[in-house]
């Protein structure tokens, strides 16, 4: 009886490795699908600021405010989107790159000087994007990483 059964032990230990391995390769790698067309909630490390983005569904633009009303109408139509982007670019305009992983979020103020936040070691879990840690570059305050965690909810 013993015999018998440390084969089955093992098979059932190969499977759970398996399939949890598989699970996590696949959360780990979602972000370029459930990013774009999208719109997310974003809070601060600290907790202390939010801002919504609308990352358009083709191409690498993005509508990031403070008001959600504003972002949740850009994602309404590729109108509504081109008509959100518009007004915001007379201040700045925003860009995005997603991979299976990471999401980098670029900001060209008036005078071109160009922030950037990219996030790291995504983790797409439900209406979740929690990211590890990010990296920063902001124009005329310096550079740095943040090895906190991040989360970007789904709202729409």
């Amino acid at each position: 009886m013993h015999k018998k059964r440390w084969p089955l032990i093992g098979l059932v230990v190969v499977l759970l490795v398996v399939v949890g391995g598989g699970g996590y390769w696949y959360v780990s790698h979602a972000a370029a699908k459930k990013v774009p067309g999208n719109t997310f909630r974003y809070q601060s490390v600290s907790k202390d600021k939010t801002l919504y983005v609308t990352f358009a569904a083709t191409g690498d633009k993005a509508v990031v405010n403070p008001d959600r009303n504003t972002v949740l109408t850009a994602a309404n139509s590729q109108a509504d989107f081109d008509k959100a982007y518009a007004a915001q670019s007379q201040d700045a305009t925003w860009r995005y790159s997603v991979a299976a992983s990471s999401l980098t979020l670029a900001k060209a103020d008036k005078d071109g000087q160009i922030s950037q936040w990219q996030y790291n070691g995504i983790i797409a879990l439900g209406k979740k994007l929690t990211s590890r840690s990010f990296t920063y570059q902001i124009a005329k305050a310096g550079q740095g990483q943040v090895k906190s965690k991040t989360t970007f909810e789904k709202i729409n």
